[in-house]
């Protein structure tokens, strides 16, 4: 502890700097599936809303693994594609998903 505030004096200490956006959604929980879908229902979606996000796609193979991952996932990843596509698709603000995400990762 004295060799930390003996650095911190001398200024060899790097100052504290707060995570980027992007940082903070890497640090975020995985969610499993019955997380995940809690979250969107107690966040007032319903699941038809989810599907009809992803069905509203362009048809592509990414449509194609959209679907896959919302039907078949077991956890999801704040970093995936799909959570900020189908979010986007929803209406929703990152800090939004952020604050649906913390409160479904709680449950």
């Amino acid at each position: 502890m004295r060799q930390l505030f003996a650095e911190a004096n001398a200024g060899t200490v790097a100052p504290y700097t707060p995570p980027t956006q992007e940082g903070g959604r890497a640090n975020m929980p995985i969610l499993t599936a019955r997380q995940f879908r809690i979250g969107l229902v107690r966040g007032g979606f319903t699941l038809a809303q989810i599907t009809s996000a992803i069905e509203a796609m362009p048809e592509a193979a990414s449509k194609e693994e959209a679907k896959i991952e919302w039907e078949y996932a077991t956890t999801f990843d704040r970093m995936h594609p799909l959570i900020a596509s189908v979010g986007a698709a929803l209406g929703l603000s990152d800090e939004q998903i952020a604050s649906m995400w913390a409160a479904a990762a709680s449950h």
